[in-house]
């Protein structure tokens, strides 16, 4: 299972989703852009939603790597 976490504090539960989506823009001051999406399925309708859970300008591929750290979770399911 994978769960994401926003900026904001974790919640107790946190939202089980169904694949995170990375994209990678060259910046022009020569950074990266990098945006974090989850998607995950409605639990009303039959239809996937789309949360963008983070974007930012980072240096380097292990800033790419604490990014995702800091916000998805990977783990069995409960």
């Amino acid at each position: 299972m994978l769960d994401i976490q926003t900026g904001a504090p974790a919640p107790p539960h946190p939202i089980p989703i169904e694949f995170v989506t990375i994209q990678l823009a060259p910046h022009a001051d020569g950074k990266i852009l990098v945006s974090l999406t989850a998607t995950t399925v409605d639990e009303d309708e039959p239809q996937l939603l789309d949360q963008e859970i983070a974007h930012e300008r980072i240096n380097t591929l292990d800033e790419l790597v604490a990014l995702i750290r800091a916000h998805v979770r990977i783990g069995a399911h409960h």
